[in-house]
């Protein structure tokens, strides 16, 4: 590590980097024996010193090491590195802690960079007035989404140990030598844990496991991070400007856990249900809790501010509806009615807790002050925050009781807010099977037009529908019971997969009025459903604006939009765009329908929410800087709505520790003002913009060829994925619910789902996806007269430019096509066809040091730079245990074969963990 271009303010890391390493070493040697600890020291220091060579081979002595390891401990050396990149991920996290600090005990008081002080004194200082950024704030809502996906690799067990290890770092920080002492022997006690913990699953986990998981997050961070976020906007405003910003921040957490369908036969109607009622009672829990803390501090006496006459009355009503709380809290609470009423409350959300608790079990339970709405609970905090203002305590009034009372307002009882999704064959299937059933000819465009212009049910108690059909359809009838019990918020929003055409959107609006949410018929139009059409590949990208223009353009829809506030969301799938054609493309592809499903709903004057379903990963359309990648997004396109998934792993990156996930909330909520108020098209001369833009279009138009060629047209290259890398172990390592390949196509690269498309390069370090065709369109607009300094322009000014960059940068250089190599020899795959693609990389490296004017790849991050070359020792190791295990595998008997598989997910897991976010 001494080697290392190391930040003077990162040391502190690197420290505890060292230390962590040096903890867990003890761990392995004292409870798994010195030969363990040996094996996994000479494996390291092997992997260093080949690393220390910058030999691009040089693993005769690595792979000789390996083998003869014998397969009953395999699986605990690779244990060893995988844990090993948990506690250096842990270690980054509490980092990121430490130098936000460091930013708000500056001594020039000056932001850190995408806080929202900082967005505000941008704005300022281009001239926005206080009330002109009111107005964006008020209009603002973001909203993260979370989403499981077959890749997600920790389990909730180890966050909550990662997140214990994370908040005793800080405390190692900060305490004094004692103190330091007993946190120190805390955390090798929680590495003992996690040396005794599975990090694997042994059994593949259900949907319920990961409705868990999420409400975990909410429970443990994100209530808490977003009220954080609303105190830091209100106060970082009042900071700039001078005055209150009067208005509420809206970040509403989404999931799609428990609703996707997609691909899931996992996820039933009832799991449905249940993901919106666990999710209920999770936030109803986090208004309890609020509730007895106000009990605890609101101890205003009536002796010393007069009862107003609407408090006085609600108690009177309480008492007689809840006697036995009056008795319980009467004589303690006798002059301070604040306190009494608080009790009522908190005695009403205990109630209603049980009430959605007994539904979770598939009872039916009756109390009658439980909370049937919640504008009733509103109502009654609105009444103590009133009291209070009352009183005089403003600044109480102002942090106490107010931002429960905007968190109620905002969420009411919608835990998080459940998008459904379903592939849109399901929906032309389950109306030919409902059509069947009434003896009917199937319904073609018009027929559904007619259908949603009347109001009589296709569907009676009496009709019997084949078992697939009446799951769809169950699926809208399980949305309309939870929107009759909690309100319409908790789940409304209806994604259509493999959108193809305006019928899609309507057939589900049909099945949408059979369970009742829809009522498109004569009178005012009525909807209690956003119908969102998702576009995936190129070709959905390209007639996805005229599938709008045909939607906005139809009587029928017109009168949906309507019923919704002539509003309308589409969502944009980034991982199977760039499976499709290719990172270059699908970026290029994805900005310009954003510009034109824009231009589309501005001239029917349609307000257009984008949803950006991108992953953590570069090849899922993630891999920059959440601002950053905001700032990328055309001009114009970001509205005051805007939803963003975080998928899988990226999850715990964002959101496992409580600071980090404030960070995370602030980033989003700064780059999506930013990105509203910025156009870096001012100052550039139009003819500059139209040759940037035939510049891309040639970029990609060179790309795509070679990319769906080689991926899509010739076997060659999923052969060597199939071969070469572990995505067939994915069925067996258990890391989410969903399967691998999509039912239709399974086994082919038009059934492998995008994810593990991506996850299965980055685990042999290849990274394929992201780079191939790349370097051959970059070559070939730097070998025209005034290439380089055309692409260094659009690079210097062109923030789409410079983030694709930026990405293919990042992942080539956390690339390793030696150790790719590795595996296409040792596993039997083309190794012709493998010096092709080698070719295409390095012609990828050499145009983007040429475009950078570097040495070096990531020569201007030292930062990434340094954690690259810190983690590559720790990675081979699991990379040559890999590959002797998938070898190994052809040849294992029943038990060897257990074992094996064991090891396997460990190494996928490790890989991963080391990695980040490539895949």
């Amino acid at each position: 590590m001494s080697s290392l271009d190391i930040r003077p303010e990162d040391q502190p890391l690197y420290a505890d980097i060292r230390w962590l390493a040096g903890l867990l070493g003890r761990v392995v040697q004292r409870l798994e024996g010195d030969e363990c600890f040996r094996t996994v020291e000479t494996l390291r220091v092997l992997s260093r010193d080949r690393r220390r060579e910058a030999s691009d081979g040089g693993f005769e002595k690595l792979m000789a090491e390996v083998e003869a390891i014998p397969l009953e401990r395999i699986g605990k050396v690779a244990r060893a590195f995988s844990l090993l990149f948990l506690l250096i991920n842990t270690a980054e996290q509490v980092h990121r802690v430490r130098r936000r600090a460091a930013y708000w005990e500056r001594s020039d008081k000056k932001p850190q960079p995408a806080s929202p002080r900082w967005a505000f004194g941008q704005l300022k200082a281009r001239g926005k007035s206080p009330s002109e950024v009111r107005e964006l704030v008020e209009r603002m809502e973001v909203r993260p989404v979370l989403t499981a996906h077959p890749t997600e690799a920790t389990r909730r067990t180890i966050l909550q140990l990662q997140a214990r290890v994370a908040r005793a770092l800080r405390k190692r920080d900060t305490g004094t030598e004692s103190q330091r002492t007993r946190v120190e022997q805390a955390i090798e006690g929680e590495i003992e844990l996690l040396w005794l913990t599975d990090e694997v699953r042994r059994d593949r986990p259900s949907v319920f496991d990961e409705v868990s998981n999420v409400i975990w997050y909410l429970e443990d961070q994100l209530y808490e991070s977003c009220e954080w976020l609303d105190y830091a906007v209100k106060n970082a405003f009042n900071q700039v400007f001078g005055e209150p910003l009067g208005v509420s921040v809206k970040v509403p957490i989404g999931s799609w856990v428990g609703g996707d369908r997609d691909g899931n036969p996992f996820v039933t109607p009832e799991v449905t249900e249940f993901a919106v009622r666990r999710s209920t009672r999770a936030l109803i829990s986090h208004y309890y809790d609020k509730v007895q803390e106000l009990i605890e501090r609101l101890s205003i006496s009536d002796s010393l501010v007069s009862v107003s006459a609407e408090l006085e009355e609600s108690l009177a009503s309480d008492r007689e509806s809840m006697p036995e709380i009056w008795q319980q809290n009467a004589r303690r609470d006798a002059s301070e009615s604040l306190r009494l009423k608080l009790s009522f409350i908190a005695e009403r959300l205990d109630a209603t807790r049980d009430v959605i608790a007994a539904r979770e079990r598939g009872e039916q339970l009756t109390k009658p002050h439980a909370y049937s709405r919640n504008q009733e609970l509103l109502t009654d905090l609105e009444l103590i925050r009133d009291a209070v203002v009352r009183s005089g305590a403003d600044y109480a009034g102002q942090s106490l009781v107010e931002p429960l009372v905007a968190q109620v307002r905002f969420l009411g009882f919608a835990g998080h807010r459940l998008d459904v999704r379903e592939d849109a064959e399901a929906h032309t299937r389950a109306l030919a099977g409902i059509t069947r059933a009434i003896g009917i000819p199937e319904l073609d465009a018009s027929g559904l037009r007619r259908e949603l212009a009347g109001r009589r049910p296709l569907l009676s108690p009496h009709i019997t529908l084949d078992e697939q059909t009446k799951k769809t359809v169950d699926v809208f009838r399980a949305m309309q019971r939870a929107q009759r019990e909690l309100g319409e918020r908790v789940a409304k929003t209806y994604i259509i997969s493999m959108t193809k055409s305006a019928a899609d959107l309507l057939r589900v609006l049909v099945l949408g009025r059979e369970a009742g949410l829809v009522d498109l018929g004569p009178g005012d139009p009525q909807s209690q459903l956003d119908v969102v059409p998702l576009f995936e590949t190129r070709d959905d990208l390209l007639a996805g604006p005229d599938i709008l223009a045909e939607l906005f353009a139809d009587e029928a829809y017109a009168r949906q939009l309507r019923a919704r506030g002539m509003r309308q969301e589409v969502m944009l799938g980034y991982s199977d765009s760039a499976k499709d054609v290719g990172l270059l493309s699908a970026s290029w592809e994805l900005y310009r329908a954003q510009e034109r499903l824009v231009e589309v709903a501005t001239r029917f004057g349609v307000s257009l929410t984008l949803f950006h379903g991108r992953g953590g990963s570069v090849g899922r359309g993630g891999g920059s800087p959440v601002f950053r990648a905001l700032m990328a997004l055309p001009p114009g396109t970001v509205g005051p709505r805007i939803k963003v998934t975080e998928q899988g792993e990226i999850i715990s990156q964002k959101f496992g520790i409580r600071t980090i996930a404030e960070r995370s909330l602030e980033v989003l909520f700064s780059g999506t003002l930013m990105a509203m108020e910025t156009d870096w098209r001012d100052g550039v001369p139009d003819e500059q913009i139209q040759l940037f833009r035939e510049t891309m279009e040639r970029l990609s138009q060179t790309a795509l060829p070679i990319y769906r060629r080689l991926v899509h047209e010739e076997r060659g290259v999923f052969e060597m994925f199939l071969a070469a890398t572990p995505v067939k172990e994915l069925a067996h390592v258990h890391f989410g619910s969903r399967p691998v390949y999509r039912q239709r196509g399974a086994g082919s690269m038009q059934g492998i789902r995008a994810i593990p498309w991506t996850f299965g390069w980055t685990q042999n370090r290849m990274m394929l996806p992201v780079w191939l065709g790349v370097g051959t369109a970059l070559e070939s607009c730097l070998a025209e007269p005034g290439g380089l300094a055309l692409l260094q322009d659009m690079a210097q000014r062109w923030p789409l430019f410079d983030d694709l960059l930026s990405k293919i940068e990042m992942v080539c250089a956390k690339a390793d096509l030696g150790v790719a190599r590795l595996y296409v020899e040792q596993l039997g795959a083309d190794r012709a066809l493998f010096t092709r693609l080698e070719q295409e990389y390095r012609t990828t490296v050499q145009a983007l040091l040429a475009i950078r004017e570097q040495s070096a790849l990531l020569q201007r991050s030292p930062v990434l730079r340094a954690a690259i070359q810190l983690r590559n020792p720790y990675v081979d190791p699991l990379s040559l245990i890999q590959v002797c295990l998938l070898r190994r595998q052809g040849n294992a008997d029943d038990g060897q074969r257990e074992l094996i598989e064991s090891a396997l997910g460990i190494t996928v897991n490790g890989i991963a963990q080391g990695m980040r976010n490539t895949g």
